[in-house]
């Protein structure tokens, strides 16, 4: 996946910081091409560049580091450190001897204590020379808290954060660790103000504000409405529902036969095969087609007129943002209250709420899903219709009018 060029983000955020400060973003890796990684990728550049000493902390390497460096085009502004260069589940593993002499989880829950130790300590090394007078951290994801809440922070502000909607965290353990590690921080930073008010409300926590992620890629349109080619990114897993798209897909085409229309899934994952095997099963193999992981996003998405996320769960997509700054109207499902905003819906029916940039369906709706999609594929008119207003709908989240809004929290942190 893509964050904007060095060139682009420095100019889009060229706007100064008024108190130029240290901030330390400490996530659970730095380098994969997932949402939060690349939202810490995106703000070390906004932040910089606008006078800002930022550094980058992973709690852990990850198997295929993403090329960060490559898509900036020189040297990244901003240091990064990785606390344990290998996956967490590789170093913490027992050995075959350790298991023999200690059965059981013992051996896996020290390793794990003993690893928290050092990387607190790592931490805590590169907080130390930082004035807290003039410093604050930011925590992406709940995991990295637990470990930098075992380091010394030395009076600097902590803001933490939560990429994930409110209902989503909810579902799982992650929920009441929010509860338990951000409760007590100067500010929890939700995504979306519907986020806020029910981690406000429902989550029992009074320190709750919000910020959208900030646009990767300017507002500049490009795509060609005409092009009849469909295009969906992301990992290929469960919670990305690209089993449901292509059940929607399948009806679309279904009542399409004679159809040239394509759909294009950029990105890998564990559920590839078993998602080639039903493309097949449904009969949309020769109309579905499986690109594989690119770091040419914009380019993918201008190859399309339309974008499609069939997500279970998200968060504040940046594939949403990406798609329609390139031009692209977006079918989703109405999943997240940050799918919500980007769409500007009000309340998605069972067949659909058509919006200025796209339509938001009912989650889970494949019928729905499939008969808007149609709707979409055989009305070019209304395609241009959204494809023209699309880049300037997610204009709100650029780059400075993002930092801007980072720095005014900055300020309230350290008042």
């Amino acid at each position: 996946m893509t964050v904007s060029t060095g060139a682009e983000v420095t100019a889009a955020a060229s706007t100064r910081a008024q108190t130029p400060r240290d901030v330390v973003i400490v996530a659970n890796n730095i380098d994969e091409a997932g949402g939060a990684q690349r939202w810490a990728r995106s703000m070390g550049e906004i932040l910089s560049a606008r006078g800002h000493r930022v550094h980058l902390v992973g709690v852990a390497g990850v198997a295929k580091a993403h090329d960060y460096a490559g898509e900036y085009g020189g040297p990244l502004p901003y240091q990064s450190t990785v606390l344990h260069p290998r996956p967490l589940h590789a170093v913490a593993a027992p050995t075959l001897p350790q298991r023999v002499a200690h059965p059981g989880v013992s051996v896996r829950r020290s390793q794990w204590n003993r690893l928290q130790r050092h990387g607190a300590a790592a931490l805590s090394r590169i907080l130390a020379p930082l004035d807290p007078r003039n410093a604050v951290v930011v925590c992406v994801q709940v995991f990295a808290m637990e470990w930098l809440a075992q380091a010394d922070t030395r009076g600097i502000p902590v803001i933490g954060m939560s990429h994930e909607s409110y209902a989503a965290s909810m579902s799982s353990s992650r929920g009441r660790r929010v509860q338990k590690l951000y409760r007590n921080l100067p500010r929890f930073v939700a995504l979306t103000g519907r986020d806020a008010v029910d981690w406000t409300i429902s989550g029992k926590m009074n320190n709750v504000t919000s910020m959208p992620n900030p646009l990767p890629l300017p507002p500049e349109g490009g795509a060609d409405p005409a092009a009849h080619t469909c295009v969906a990114l992301g990992r290929l897993s469960q919670e990305k529902g690209y089993d449901l798209l292509l059940e929607a897909w399948a009806r679309a085409v279904a009542a399409r036969p004679e159809t040239d229309w394509r759909l294009r899934l950029y990105g890998d994952g564990p559920d590839r095969a078993k998602l080639q095997a039903q493309a097949a099963r449904l009969g949309v193999a020769d109309s579905v087609v499986f690109e594989g992981a690119t770091d040419q996003v914009r380019e993918a998405l201008l190859g399309g007129s339309l974008f499609l996320s069939a997500s279970r769960a998200e968060g504040f997509p940046m594939t949403l943002l990406e798609a329609l700054a390139c031009g692209l109207p977006c079918i989703a499902f109405d999943c997240a209250p940050g799918v919500h905003e980007i769409l500007r819906g009000e309340e998605a029916g069972g067949d659909g709420t058509t919006t200025v940039n796209g339509v938001l369906v009912t989650p889970g709706n494949t019928e729905a899903f499939g008969l808007q999609l149609g709707r979409l594929m055989q009305d070019e008119a209304l395609r241009r219709e959204m494809a023209a207003a699309a880049p300037g709908s997610v204009a709100r989240y650029s780059p400075t009018v993002i930092g801007e809004r980072w720095d005014r929290l900055f300020d309230l942190v350290q008042r």
